[in-house]
This record gives structure tokens, C-alpha cells and sequence, in this order.
């Protein structure tokens, strides 16, 4: 058995490194956190860019067909009315 004074001497160094135990495994997760945030802001980035450019076609791709309207349209009877064009 020792001393009073070892005895603090040894609950001092105790206490420091578990001191310095918790500061060490708060630094990784603070780590891990920013590495996390700063995963998603690059992948946000890259999402953005991607758009950008594949996105920014001022034609479209595939060609736009005019509508023909039909020469006579149905009636709710039956009959067939001549379609009219605008006048």
C-alpha cells in the first residue's frame, strides 16, 4: 500500500487519461460527422453539374409532330358534322 500522496498521484493520472480517452473518441466522431457532411454537399455538387449539363439541350430531343384534326368530327348521335377551321 502507498502513500496518501501516491495514491492521488495514481487517481490524477487515472482521471487524465480518461480524460484524454474521451477527447480522442470525440475528435472521430467529429471526424466521421464531417467527413459524412461533406460526402452529401459532393454528392449534391455532383448531382447539380450532372443536370446542368445534360440538362441544358435548348431543342428537344425527339421532334415535335403538328396534329391533324380529322375531316369530320363524330356528333354525340352519331351523325358526322364538318369540322370547322377557324375564322
Amino acid at each position: 500500500m502507498g502513500t496518501e500522496k501516491r495514491e492521488r498521484q495514481k487517481a490524477n493520472r487515472a482521471l487524465k487519461h480518461q480524460q484524454e480517452q474521451q477527447a480522442q473518441s470525440r475528435r472521430k466522431l467529429l471526424r466521421k460527422v464531417a467527413i459524412g457532411v461533406a460526402a452529401v454537399a459532393a454528392l449534391v455538387l455532383f448531382v447539380w453539374i450532372a443536370s446542368n449539363v445534360v440538362g441544358s439541350d435548348d431543342e428537344p430531343s425527339t421532334p415535335v409532330t403538328p396534329v391533324t384534326l380529322p375531316e369530320t368530327i363524330p356528333d354525340t348521335i352519331g351523325d358526322s358534322v364538318p369540322a370547322t377551321t377557324g375564322g
